[in-house]
């Protein structure tokens, strides 16, 4: 197989797109230049907090996978609210989705509506498509951006399963990320 060294986009696209903010660019950085942490995959729930973002793990109506929403209590004003009936794989790539849409779509909130973005990735109704695609760009970008996914690729093999496990996400997840390189 003949990988690309990156993504179409990248981390250093994410990271151009955020607030000029240095503590939160030096966060991100850290996740996506860190992606293991004693032998794990880095936890996305304690990412989030750090960068002021509570997480509620939440019953949603089916194929609904998470959302951001209003929260007064936390840190940025926003919390993010992942199903809990999720694997606790898809709720990793959730909440850095979520993340994608605060980081990326919260100027354009509608100050009528509670729930702002809903992860409906298994479903034919979308929000707003190309918000959706650029939220899961981002998720992608902070996962298997910055040659991450190629290093991986060269340490465990192109092996599905083996990335999956390697980057604690669903094999759907790594199996577009792996298409997206090989483009």
């Amino acid at each position: 197989m003949q990988l690309r060294d990156t993504l179409p986009y990248d981390v250093r696209q994410v990271v151009a797109a955020l607030p000029t903010d240095g503590e939160i660019r030096h966060k991100i950085r850290r996740f996506t230049l860190n992606p293991r942490v004693e032998g794990r995959a880095r936890s996305v729930r304690a990412f989030a907090e750090d960068v002021g973002l509570s997480v509620y793990e939440v019953n949603l109506h089916w194929g609904v996978n998470g959302r951001l929403v209003s929260d007064p209590f936390s840190d940025t004003g926003y919390a993010i609210e992942i199903n809990k009936a999720l694997s606790v794989e898809a709720k990793r790539f959730a909440v850095l989705h979520e993340m994608g849409h605060f980081f990326r779509h919260t100027e354009d909130r509608d100050e009528l509506s509670d729930d702002l973005y809903f992860d409906l990735s298994d479903s034919a109704f979308y929000v707003d498509e190309i918000k959706e695609r650029e939220a899961n760009e981002f998720a992608e970008a902070l996962l298997f951006g910055g040659g991450q996914l190629a290093a991986a690729v060269g340490l465990v093999g192109a092996n599905v399963d083996r990335l999956a496990k390697y980057f604690g996400v669903t094999k759907k997840v790594v199996q577009i990320a792996l298409s997206n390189l090989t483009k």
